[in-house]
């Protein structure tokens, strides 16, 4: 499964997702109520369930974006926590510009 939408929520952010909610029938209620269909209305009644199906997964992933930034930068763990104005700065930039991982760290030796 790939994620199809992702959203950065930092500080005291809030965010509301609405949801659309509708019942999709138990397989046994599904194959009761196709069984009188011909087959040509039975194909499509299941690909139809097979869209609902397939698009009926939520979830919700919460990563720590400090600790991932310091390691990125190769920092000592917790080395952002009361550099609160450079941990923004930093996402700023990551967010702004998109920065990619790979392109970045810092070896203090």
């Amino acid at each position: 499964i790939e994620p199809t939408f992702a959203a950065i929520v930092q500080n005291k952010d809030e965010l509301n997702i609405p949801l659309e909610l509708s019942t999709i029938p138990t397989p046994k209620e599904f194959k009761d109520a196709i069984e009188s269909l011909s087959p040509e209305q039975q194909a499509f009644a299941k690909a139809f369930r097979s869209m609902q199906l397939a698009s009926t997964l939520f979830g919700v992933l919460v990563i720590q974006i400090k600790p991932q930034l310091e390691q990125v930068l190769n920092l000592p763990e917790d080395s952002l926590t009361k550099e609160i104005k450079l941990t923004q700065d930093l996402m700023q930039l990551f967010i702004q510009y998109q920065i990619p991982s790979d392109l970045l760290s810092f070896d203090s030796t």
